[in-house]
């Protein structure tokens, strides 16, 4: 992650250089970036730039974690405590195709390129950028749903955090793998397994009145 030089800057810099990276990271293949193009990019000396930054890939983490913070603060800040609910939205953050959080498109096109960006890196996205901010939002979304009533009483809050944040990242893999681009289709493969995920973590009744206020929403 950048260094502490980078946080001590004013926000609107911040925004200014994460902007900037972005539509890089958006317009080209991550490969084909080049330091000479991110200082291009971002108008900045060489030394200016190692002073935030150790390497491209820490500056694409950044990034990244500045959406899923994103999406995140969203999900705490809405009514809605259904893990089914919170897995569609995913990595890509629609139901249907229609955007359920607060990002521009240009933030949505970044988080699109976690398909694309070489493995090794993907890895490092999900070990140091997603599990970390994951992980403790489904404890608390699984904390409520007990609270509520909705959770078999056998879950594990643990285990069940990391099958969920694990398998975001597996699905990612498995589109790459079988050259998965198209988003309804991407879209009615994570409803699978959240369809699959949901109905051993919640009690019958509650399993069926999910189901029938998401066929109702659909109406």
């Amino acid at each position: 992650m950048p260094k502490n030089t980078f946080f001590r800057l004013d926000e609107a810099r911040r925004e200014e250089i994460s902007n900037s990276a972005m539509h890089l990271f958006v317009d080209h293949l991550y490969e084909d970036i080049t330091i000479k193009m991110v200082l291009d990019r971002l108008s900045m000396h060489p030394g200016t730039f190692y002073r935030y930054f150790e390497d491209k890939d820490d500056l694409y983490c950044l990034l990244i974690r500045n959406v899923t913070q994103k999406r995140a603060a969203y999900f705490n800040n809405s009514n809605e405590d259904s893990l089914f609910q919170f897995f569609l939205t995913g990595l890509f953050g629609n139901v249907n195709g229609i955007v359920t959080e607060p990002l521009n498109e240009l933030e949505i096109k970044l988080t699109e390129t976690l398909l694309y960006i070489p493995e090794n890196i993907l890895l490092k996205i999900y070990l140091n950028v997603l599990k970390g901010e994951s992980f403790p939002l489904i404890k608390d979304i699984l904390r409520r749903m007990r609270v509520d009533g909705y959770l078999r009483p056998d879950i594990d809050d643990d285990l069940i955090s990391f099958m969920f944040e694990s398998m975001q990242f597996n699905l990612v893999m498995f589109f790459r793998e079988f050259d998965i681009k198209d988003s309804k289709l991407q879209h009615k493969i994570s409803k699978y397994f959240a369809d699959f995920m949901s109905h051993g973590l919640l009690e019958d009744h509650k399993y069926s009145e999910i189901v029938s206020d998401l066929k109702k929403g659909k109406e």
